[in-house]
């Protein structure tokens, strides 16, 4: 996927990963159990020279039900330093068990989710505020949180 690189003539890339905790990859996971999403980004040579301390990578990440379910933020709100020079950055966001529902539990109105999700993971480079600087990854494919 891409960032824009707010009035530059540039974009890079992210890639986002969702990861089973201690277990082999798998696309379906147990809804009350913890996983983790791994997101990786580059910086154009030209903007990673201009990165100084004082910038930060802010990472969000949301699941999208596929058929009836939850659409929300998972895992926190998390803030990667900027490093001046570095143009490849990876940062790991743990999200807790129990934060989706999983396959055939119901929702808050009582209708049964389907359990599958999209997951993308959504960037912005800080200055003390948020600047134009933006992009987003997902997670290529599916995953199934199923009830335990």
């Amino acid at each position: 996927m891409s960032i824009e690189w707010g009035g530059f003539p540039f974009t890079s890339n992210m890639t986002a990963t969702v990861v089973d905790v201690g277990q082999p990859p798998a696309d379906v996971l147990v809804a009350s159990q913890p996983c983790r999403i791994d997101v990786q980004w580059d910086v154009p040579p030209a903007i990673a020279a201009l990165i100084n301390a004082g910038h930060q990578f802010r990472l969000r990440s949301y699941a999208e039900s596929v058929g009836p379910g939850q659409e929300k933020q998972i895992g926190g709100t998390d803030f990667v330093a900027g490093v001046p020079g570095q143009t490849s950055y990876s940062h790991a966001m743990n999200v807790a068990g129990g934060t989706l529902l999983g396959e055939g539990q119901n929702d808050a109105s009582g209708q049964p989710v389907s359990g599958l999700y999209k997951i993308a993971c959504v960037l912005q480079l800080m200055n003390g505020v948020a600047t134009r600087i933006s992009g987003f990854g997902e997670y290529t494919r599916h995953v199934m949180f199923r009830a335990p």
